[in-house]
C-alpha cells in the first residue's frame, strides 16, 4: 500500500452510526443531533417491527435527506430462528430469497447502495443457487450485498469459498468477531472484500454492542488492519452500530458525542498506520 500524507485525509473518512443506538426520541429530533454531533452518514433498517422507534424508512430517508446524511448501508430484515431455511428445499427457503430480492429493491429505491446481509444454517448449492440469483438482481440495481460475520463463520467461508461474484461484500462486525471468533482475522482474509462496517465493543463474552470505555476489544489493534484494507481511507465509512444501555450514559447527546469520539480516535490511527 503507498504511503499517505496524513493531512491529505485528516477528517476526511466519513464516520456514520445506525438509527437506532438506544434512545426513543422524537426521529427529526434524532436525525439532527446524529447531524450536529458530526456525523456523515447513518446506517438503518427497513424492517416494519422497527417503525415504532425509527419510522417508516421513507420517513426516515427523507429526513437524512433534509439534514444532510449520507446513507450508508441498509440491514436485511429476518427472524434469526428462519434464516437456515436459506440453505433447504422448499416453500420457506424460496421466501427468504424472494424477501431478499425484495429488500435490494427497497434499498434501490431509497439510494442505498450497500445492503446487509446475516447468513446462517449449513451451505448448499440449494442456497448456492439462490445467492447467485440474488446476486444478479445486485448487479442490475447496482446495490452490493455484503454479508456479515455472525455466528455462523462456516456458512460465511463457504459462501466466500464458492461464489465469486462482483457484487458479494464482506460487512466487518468488529463485536462479533470479539465473541464469536476473537482469534479469526476476517480483516486480513476479506481486506479485498470490505465494503462496511458494524463497530462496536463488548466483554468478549457476549454480544452487547456497547461503547469502546466498556469492552475489551483492541482498537489499536483493529486499526492497523484496516489500515491495510484496499481503499479504507477513500470508500469505507467508519459506522458504528452502538446499543447504548440505560445507566451507562446520560441522554442521548452524551452518548452520540462518545461514539463521535470513538471514531475520531480510530480515523486518527488507521492514517497513521496508512502513513507507515
Amino acid at each position: 500500500m503507498k504511503s499517505i500524507d496524513k493531512g491529505e485525509y485528516r477528517s476526511k473518512m466519513r464516520k456514520g452510526v445506525s438509527f437506532y443506538f438506544g434512545f426513543d426520541n422524537n426521529i427529526e429530533e434524532r436525525v439532527k443531533m446524529i447531524k450536529d454531533a458530526g456525523f456523515d452518514s447513518v446506517m438503518t433498517n427497513a424492517d416494519k417491527k422497527f417503525n415504532h422507534q425509527n419510522g417508516t424508512i421513507k420517513k426516515q430517508c427523507k429526513l437524512f435527506k433534509k439534514y444532510g446524511l449520507k446513507l450508508s448501508s441498509l440491514h436485511f430484515q429476518y427472524e434469526n430462528k428462519n434464516l437456515h431455511y436459506f440453505w433447504e428445499s422448499g416453500e420457506f427457503g424460496e421466501k427468504l430469497k424472494k424477501n431478499l430480492i425484495k429488500d435490494i429493491k427497497i434499498a434501490k429505491k431509497y439510494g442505498f447502495s450497500c445492503f446487509v446481509v446475516h447468513l446462517k444454517g449449513e451451505y448448499s448449492k440449494i442456497g448456492e443457487k439462490r445467492l447467485n440469483e440474488v446476486l444478479e438482481v445486485c448487479s442490475k440495481l447496482n446495490v452490493m450485498l455484503a454479508i456479515e460475520n455472525i455466528d455462523c463463520q462456516s456458512v460465511f467461508l463457504e459462501t466466500f469459498k464458492n461464489i465469486k461474484h462482483d457484487m458479494l461484500k464482506f460487512c466487518y462486525d468488529s463485536g462479533h468477531n470479539n465473541v464469536f471468533d476473537k482469534d479469526f482475522d476476517y480483516l486480513e482474509l476479506f481486506k479485498d472484500k470490505l465494503i462496511t462496517l458494524h463497530l462496536h465493543d463488548n466483554n468478549g463474552k457476549i454480544d452487547q454492542h456497547t461503547l469502546n470505555k466498556f469492552g475489551s476489544i483492541n482498537w489499536d489493534d483493529i486499526a492497523k488492519k484496516l489500515a491495510k484494507c484496499n481503499n479504507v481511507l477513500d470508500v469505507i465509512s467508519l459506522d458504528y452500530e452502538v446499543l447504548c444501555k440505560s445507566g451507562e450514559l446520560i441522554d442521548c447527546q452524551e452518548c452520540l458525542l462518545e461514539i463521535k469520539k470513538q471514531a475520531d480516535e480510530l480515523e486518527e490511527k488507521i492514517i497513521n498506520y496508512s502513513s507507515k
